[in-house]
């Protein structure tokens, strides 16, 4: 029901507190719909009808007037309050809540075998309890047609909960195919950096600066092993699964991913569902973790206690703040921000990704961050295998010398340790040729 679909889109917040509805309205129309009205309340939640039932009879005269064929509550709603709400509201207008809205927006974007999965497992998931809700209805002898769901089939929580395990058995298979990926990169003597943050911080934008084989509008396959070209939209959610392309910092071989934007507020479920997709964060060397420096102070805030509460249990990597937007504001509004925010974003970095100011600035400090590598020396002698070591050498670490003295090779460079300690065992292997 999307493509300029008129809506409502309402919420409610516990007593005293102000709502905000620029959130949902963005996820509306991120989802392809038009918001024409927006309703807020502020009380506690009403067990039947979540708003107050004057409210819901208030939200219906706007639906009425403007013609909305659907109506977006900016909050959790369950099976029953869906069903009264729904009710009070004309005939055929649709009740969404957040998540479901959310959902809708994932389905839209998941364009890979992966994506596609991680949806289907977060809607059977947000299903189960519904379908769980109407086998205690029927156990009871209500009336089968309840919510709007249909007859009551007692096999669809059976098949329901076997379709969850089916999909995390072939997302286990992917991801363990992804960490084998992430090693043989590493092996290959890469450096991995997460680009994370509240969706719509301008990921994608910066990681278009930041790659060094990816232009604006590019859509090339530069790299065949690796994946397809970012979006940069402003839009939420523009990007859902993963888009990984080598990245120019230096000395440092960094192959850096851009990854599904956080959102504050989601159930475990529904973060569990993309756990796969955020490993890709969690096993980072460096997590680069991105905020829309152009937002007020509070929002901005909230956009990083929600995104450290998503790497807090799992994340390994050290943390890196970026402001980026910088571009919208003054350096004195910046400098207030960042004396604000100091506890949650210690030295952070300021950017802006549409204009590449201080991006150089942004690869150094990769570069500093990143873990150390080890510096060694090798004397090798002259083998047969010894250029195709110098070679894979090359490949693996940073080469600082490359000398050759008589039948012996010196060779100086930095890498990770677990470069350097195949370097050694390489080098050891090489049998000098005999003189004739």
């Amino acid at each position: 029901m999307t493509d300029g679909t008129p809506v409502v889109v309402a919420k409610r917040v516990e007593s005293g507190e102000d709502a905000d509805l620029s959130e949902i309205s963005e996820l509306a129309r991120a989802a392809g719909y038009d918001v024409v009205e927006r309703l807020s309340q502020s009380r506690t939640e009403d067990a039947a009808y979540h708003f107050g039932e004057g409210k819901v009879e208030r939200l219906a005269a706007l639906v009425a007037e403007t013609g909305a064929a659907a109506v977006i509550v900016d909050n959790r709603l369950g099976p029953y309050q869906t069903y009264n709400i729904g009710g009070k509201l004309p005939t055929g207008v649709e009740v969404i809540d957040r998540f479901t809205l959310i959902l809708e927006i994932f389905g839209q974007r998941a364009n890979t075998r992966k994506a596609q999965l991680q949806v289907e497992l977060a809607e059977l998931r947000y299903e189960l309890p519904r379908a769980e809700a109407k086998a205690s209805l029927a156990k009871r002898d209500e009336r089968p047609g309840f919510m709007g769901l249909g007859e009551y089939d007692e096999s669809r929580e059976r098949d329901i909960k076997a379709q969850i395990s089916r999909i995390r058995e072939e997302l286990d298979a992917i991801a363990g195919k992804e960490a084998d990926r992430r090693e043989k990169r590493r092996e290959s003597g890469f450096d991995l950096v997460a680009l994370a943050g509240y969706t719509n911080a301008g990921k994608s934008t910066l990681m278009r600066r930041l790659a060094d084989d990816l232009a604006v509008g590019e859509n090339e396959e530069l790299h065949p092993d690796l994946d397809p070209t970012a979006e940069s939209e402003d839009r939420l959610f523009t990007t859902l699964g993963t888009t990984t392309r080598r990245a120019d910092t230096g000395t440092r071989d960094v192959l850096l991913t851009d990854t599904v934007g956080f959102i504050s507020d989601l159930p475990h479920w529904l973060v569990e569902s993309f756990e796969s997709t955020l490993d890709s964060v969690y096993r980072a060397d460096l997590v680069l973790l991105v905020v829309d420096a152009s937002e007020p102070v509070a929002e901005m805030r909230e956009k990083l206690v929600t995104s450290h509460d998503t790497l807090h249990e799992r994340n390994e990597a050290p943390v890196c703040t970026v402001f980026n937007k910088t571009d919208l504001l003054s350096p004195e509004e910046l400098a207030d921000k960042q004396a604000a925010l100091s506890a949650l974003a210690p030295n952070p970095i300021a950017v802006s990704g549409k204009t590449g100011a201080h991006i150089e600035a942004l690869r150094e400090r990769v570069e500093a961050e990143l873990p150390d590598w080890e510096h060694e020396r090798l004397l090798v002698p002259m083998a047969d295998d010894t250029m195709s070591f110098v070679s894979w050498l090359y490949d693996h670490a940073h080469v600082e010398t490359e000398s050759y003295e008589g039948d012996q090779v010196l060779l100086e460079f930095t890498a990770r340790p677990a470069i350097v300690e195949q370097a050694r065992s390489k080098a050891a292997a090489l049998t000098p040729v005999e003189s004739a």
